[in-house]
């Protein structure tokens, strides 16, 4: 991909990673809500929302991490998307408060 970098992460895809990735397990869906007993869970690369909304469909509440605006601008337009708190950075340095 030319020109790829941390700052045009998303950038080139935002606009068909739904398309391409369209499938989403609700076996895995219902694994990570046993796995949040109950509590928060924290999706690092959260992007369009694809496992997020799901997720949070089961009544875990979602919050998200992500480096790409064109990414989570997906998500924010999406029915109750703007509703998941996202933090903006990468993966590797945003300091995260909680416990997930």
């Amino acid at each position: 991909m030319k020109n790829y970098a941390d700052d045009t992460y998303g950038e080139y895809i935002a606009g068909v990673y739904d398309q391409w990735y369209s499938e989403v397990d609700s076996d895995s869906i219902h694994t990570l809500y046993e796995l949040a007993h109950g509590g928060p869970a924290l999706e690092l690369g959260i992007g369009t929302g694809r496992i997020a909304l799901p997720l949070m469909a089961t009544g875990v509440a979602v919050h998200g991490v992500d480096a790409s605006e064109a990414m989570v601008s997906k998500l924010s337009q999406k029915p109750a998307g703007d509703g998941i708190p996202v933090t903006m950075g990468s993966i590797a340095d945003v300091p995260v408060d909680g416990l997930y």
